[in-house]
């Protein structure tokens, strides 16, 4: 795991050698973090590149696994970050190629399987999670590669003067002196409406992020060209219109034979790895595998004073019960909120999931004993493990129900309850809004919202070409709506969202995190099971309940879902209302300080369900602030 950026400069910007080299090696400043084990520069004034790297040594400690490497052949040089899972097998496709290895990492395997495969069919022979930078000397082009469902970052973009920039995190690009940082408004308003910048957009003008499963190749005619060598949607409809036929009993059996397969890849380091274990369904389903296969294992978990905040008793239940060598930390107040400044830091673009508080602080907990961590991401957007699948689809099934007249005049009812003094009309209003979109795309995108564009706060439009707009004909295929509500979490929640927060925070802690559900195997099974399979007697991740069944009490494999998220309406009251409101203050061209400051005051007042509204316009300030936007 490491971190990468990069530019490919115009005749007219270049300057020197060593001028370039001492802005690469400013670069690799603000990504140390992504790996402070080692780091390398390369600067070519004859193709006008500069890579800069950073190194999380976790295959290969040596320095033989340096990078930027070069191939045996010489036309490639490559920077990677993330972890290959077939590695070995990779290697051994190339046994007939007489390669001399220099090491045995996997970046190696990966460069000369680019060399002697091309680009395109060697990113499809991988399984793992990646962020690829490649360069061709003979072809003068550059290559671009992120994995299957997005869990390592890679933005992209080409200013007016045609250089052409990449990295693993943006901050990295804005310390280049041949980088002219500006903030993008329209995607901003995307981020107050979700919380987070959606994929392909960045917060940057000129700048976006590759979209999970694609390639991207910039060659000397200074031409973009995107394809597709993953599509998630095309591989979710082949499994559901060739559906699992085979028993409950049976599917049940392949899946803990894929949760197996997907654990113990993950395995491969020459660091310590540890798990992630919060008690819940999804990383109590991942211990238990490798426990099972007889690995001895250390596990974290953290936990709040608030009881009702509290999962570590769960956590230690399942830990107990493995035999698991188990590391639990309790968090008061001051942990959380002293931390606040490094969080704001860390992440490179805006971002207000609350819980990205306890995923820094658990990711520096278990870095103390640790370099890699597996975790239970994706497991929720596979096996139905939100309310909003059910809520979304049902309210969607009644809408299709309702009359036409109904549905075409609906829609102008909530704007005129939204003006009432009343809160029950104003509630009502509210419901009736829901009601009234034309799509379960609009009512999955209210539903993830933060601020709606009916709400005010924002003025600029939202930008059609987020992953959030897409639109997909499922109609007559085997997908339900519950299925499909599932689906957009995997394309636009999971990947913009939830990696997003793993990422950033076990990185700024320089940890590795590894998410086996992840495993296209393990998600191309889920998606062909049954429905009924997913969600039965009212419990939803039915069939990673009932392997947990075995082993546990009902008071773990039946309990609820708790999120990971601090009690931040009361720091927002208390320990955290000073801060807040010095953010608040400061001058904003984008947001309005005075209906912030009205909106913070009827929070103060008793109006908790504003506590994420503004967390996200508070974050959103503080990052603008701390990078000077």
């Amino acid at each position: 795991m490491c971190g990468f950026a990069g530019y490919i400069l115009s005749d007219k910007v270049w300057e020197n050698e060593d001028y370039a080299k001492q802005d690469l090696l400013n670069i690799s400043k603000l990504i140390y973090h992504r790996g402070p084990d080692d780091n390398g520069v390369y600067s070519d004034k004859e193709n006008k590149l500069g890579l800069a790297f950073q190194r999380l040594s976790i295959l290969d400690l040596s320095v033989h696994a340096k990078q930027p490497m070069i191939s045996k052949s010489l036309d490639w040089i490559i920077v990677f970050n993330g972890e290959i899972y077939n590695y070995l097998d990779l290697k051994n496709t190339l046994s007939d190629k007489s390669i001399i290895w220099k090491s045995s990492s996997d970046t190696e395997v990966v460069l000369e399987c680019i060399a002697n495969y091309g680009f395109a069919k060697a990113i499809s022979m991988i399984d793992g999670m990646f962020a690829i930078a490649a360069y061709n000397f003979k072809s003068k082009s550059l290559w671009l590669a992120r994995d299957k469902f997005g869990e390592k970052p890679i933005y992209y973009g080409k200013d007016k003067k045609n250089n052409f920039f990449f990295s693993s995190d943006i901050k990295a690009l804005m310390k280049s002196k041949y980088f002219q940082k500006k903030i993008n408004y329209n995607t901003s308003a995307d981020y107050l409406r979700y919380g987070y910048v959606p994929d392909p957009l960045s917060i940057l003008e000129d700048i976006h992020k590759l979209s999970p499963g694609q390639i991207l190749k910039y060659d000397f005619n200074k031409k973009i060209k995107i394809d597709e060598y993953w599509n998630t949607y095309y591989e979710f409809l082949k499994m559901r219109e060739n559906p699992f036929k085979g028993t409950y009993e049976s599917a049940k059996e392949e899946m803990i034979f894929k949760i197996k397969n997907a654990t113990s890849s993950r395995l491969a380091a020459d660091v310590p790895v540890g798990a992630f274990l919060s008690g819940g369904i999804d990383s109590s389903n991942l211990v238990l595998s490798l426990k099972t296969q007889g690995h001895d294992l250390d596990t974290f978990s953290i936990g709040f004073k608030d009881k009702n905040k509290n999962e570590a008793q769960y956590a230690s239940e399942v830990a107990i019960k493995l035999n698991t060598n188990h590391n639990e930390k309790i968090l008061n107040d001051s942990d959380c909120i002293n931390i606040i400044p490094d969080i704001v830091r860390c992440f490179d673009e805006p971002f207000s999931d609350p819980s990205q508080i306890p995923t820094f602080l658990l990711s520096s907990f278990a870095k103390k004993k640790i370099k890699v961590a597996i975790s239970g991401d994706g497991a929720d957007e596979l096996f139905g493990g939100y309310p909003r699948y059910k809520n979304i689809s049902k309210l969607w099934s009644n809408l299709k129900m309702s009359p036409k007249f109904l549905k075409k005049n609906i829609e102008f009812l909530p704007y005129f309850f939204s003006d009432s003094k009343n809160k029950l009309i104003k509630s009502l209003g509210k419901k009736i809004r829901k009601i009234s979109h034309s799509c379960i795309e609009s009512l999955y995108n209210d539903e993830l919202s933060r601020w709606r564009p009916d709400e005010g706060m924002y003025e600029r439009h939202l930008n059609n070409n987020s992953n959030f707009n897409k639109v997909f004909n499922y109609q007559g295929a085997n997908i339900s709506d519950y299925r499909y509500v599932m689906f957009r979490d995997l394309i636009t929640y999971l990947p913009s969202n939830l990696l997003v927060k793993i990422d950033r925070a076990s990185m700024a802690n320089s940890l590795e995190v590894r998410s086996p559900f992840l495993d296209p195997n393990l998600a191309k099974f889920a998606w062909s099971l049954p429905d009924k399979f997913l969600y039965k007697n009212k419990y939803d991740k039915f069939i990673l309940r009932d392997i947990l069944s075995k082993k546990f009490s009902s008071k773990i494999y039946a309990r609820k879902k708790q999120g990971f998220e601090p009690p931040l309406d009361l720091w927002l009251k208390g320990p955290l209302k000073e801060w807040a409101l010095e953010i608040i203050e400061i001058n904003d061209d984008f947001i309005n300080k005075n209906k912030l400051k009205f909106f913070y005051q009827s929070f103060l007042k008793g109006e908790k369900k504003l506590t994420y509204k503004l967390w996200s316009l508070i974050m959103f300030k503080a990052w603008r602030d701390h990078n000077a936007l």
